[in-house]
């Protein structure tokens, strides 16, 4: 059976605001498209390849046509539990950090999905330490060793080091300066949002939680789990084709994860 003239219309316009982007379009006033959900969508279309990325909106739209009303908050918290903290999870394991922030933060959406209240305290307690994990990973460390250790073996070079001494100076220099920069960066961004989302989830204000910069945090868990600890080569085709690929499954990953939780809703 064809679409209605008015679902076929209405399929459209959300795909031509999908390929306009974020910025272009603006904020979405529509309780069946809230704004959290809005940003979310954009970014996870923006980040799939062209073909997957419209079926994906398509199944999208099905799944708020048969919603038809607004999305319940319990979407965050499935979504959260059963995609993005295991994804974290996942990357913290592979890159030898523990998994248990991102498993405390799985548990208390467990708990908030089964219908218990979760304080903004309790959510503050366990997002802080998966979130400076969370940014820890998304931060681009191969890169930034690279342009690090480039920029010392250079100046090494330009004062006789020697080659060996040189490359021993980059190599030491490029490791503490990236670590220090990397902490800085997770630290930084935890303080920052982790009491602002513990209020939003707490409160399950869709308003608040769209002003937390979900967008962000579904960039950061993309980033997290495709990215690489050591010290690459970014530059070189191979690997770059290699870490493209990696975050196209991410988010992949992810956006069938939210479909998958706004189907349940609908079920």
């Amino acid at each position: 059976m064809s679409p209605s003239p008015v679902a076929a219309a209405s399929s459209d316009r959300l795909l031509a605001r999908l390929g306009a982007g974020m910025a272009a379009a603006g904020p979405v006033s529509d309780p069946a498209l809230p704004d959290w959900l809005w940003q979310v969508s954009a970014v996870l279309y923006d980040g799939q390849d062209g073909a997957v990325a419209r079926d994906w909106a398509l199944r999208l739209h099905g799944a708020l046509a048969r919603l038809a009303g607004p999305v319940p908050f319990a979407v965050v918290h499935d979504w959260h539990a059963h995609t993005v903290a295991p994804m974290l999870a996942e990357a913290s394991v592979r890159r030898d950090r523990p998994a248990g922030p991102q498993e405390a933060v799985r548990e208390l959406h467990l708990r908030a999905l089964a219908g218990e209240r979760v304080t903004a305290a309790e959510w503050e307690a366990v997002l802080g330490p998966a979130l400076r994990v969370a940014y820890r990973l998304a931060y681009a460390y191969a890169d930034a060793f690279a342009d690090a250790y480039a920029g010392a073996h250079a100046y090494a070079v330009a004062n006789d080091y020697g080659a060996d001494r040189a490359a021993e100076f980059a190599g030491s220099y490029a490791e503490s300066n990236t670590g220090a920069n990397a902490a800085s960066f997770a630290d930084g961004n935890a303080l920052a949002h982790a009491g602002a989302t513990a209020a939003a989830w707490a409160a399950a204000d869709v308003h608040a939680y769209a002003e937390t910069f979900p967008f962000a945090q579904v960039h950061v868990c993309a980033l997290a789990w495709a990215g690489r600890e050591h010290p690459a080569t970014p530059d070189e085709d191979g690997e770059r084709e290699e870490r493209e690929a990696r975050l196209r499954s991410a988010h992949r990953r992810l956006a069938d994860g939210l479909l998958d939780a706004l189907t349940r809703t609908v079920s």
